[in-house]
């Protein structure tokens, strides 16, 4: 069984307002990404029956939190030949020029360019670059929580939908092998940078 997961990885973008409008302003936060306790999970239509899931083990960045919005960013970046779909051969396949390509494209990145508060949550829009091709995304992002282990720390995650056949990569589409949507789920845990 073949598989293809786009990972926009997306995406996303992860904040939290931490002050109220009449508190004094604080300051910006940065967060770093900890890829040991970071999942980047992804699942595809296979053969128009049956959801496959698979993930990418390896993902980094940065979260600047702050009061406005406006001066929120995000930074991500997946590493493609951290694919893991549990089966070696199929791995193989997956990094290779039929999908991801991984020796040409070998990671995925997410730049954000517009953050806006939506209540608890947040809409970040962001270049999606996957498969040599760069798309403007948008996704709701929350803050699960925070808490100490090893000094503070934060967790952020958002779910999105992607096609495939946006990014260049439309194996097994016209054969009803594989979807073209794509769902991802990209949680995050990230400890706070020091200054």
């Amino acid at each position: 069984m073949k598989i293809l997961f786009l990972a926009p990885i997306a995406l996303a973008t992860w904040f939290a307002v931490r002050s109220t409008p009449s508190a004094p302003a604080a300051e910006d936060a940065t967060w770093v990404v900890d890829p040991v306790h970071s999942s980047v999970v992804f699942k595809i239509k296979h053969a128009n029956c049956a959801w496959f899931y698979g993930m990418f083990n390896h993902v980094e960045g940065s979260i600047t939190e702050a009061d406005d919005p406006e001066n929120c960013k995000v930074e991500l970046k997946i590493d493609v030949d951290s694919l893991d779909a549990r089966n070696p051969d199929r791995d193989k396949h997956l990094r290779s020029p039929d999908f991801f390509d991984a020796k040409q494209y070998p990671t995925i990145t997410f730049t954000s360019t517009k953050v806006v508060a939506k209540g608890d949550a947040f809409e970040v829009t962001g270049d999606l670059k996957l498969h040599g091709k760069t798309k403007s995304i948008t996704a709701v992002a929350s803050k699960t929580g925070e808490g100490e282990f090893h000094g503070k720390r934060a967790g952020f995650e958002t779910r999105l939908t992607i096609k495939r056949s946006d990014f260049g990569m439309d194996y097994g589409i016209a054969q009803n092998v594989l979807g073209d949507e794509v769902e991802l789920w990209i949680s995050l845990e990230c400890t706070q940078a020091t200054k």
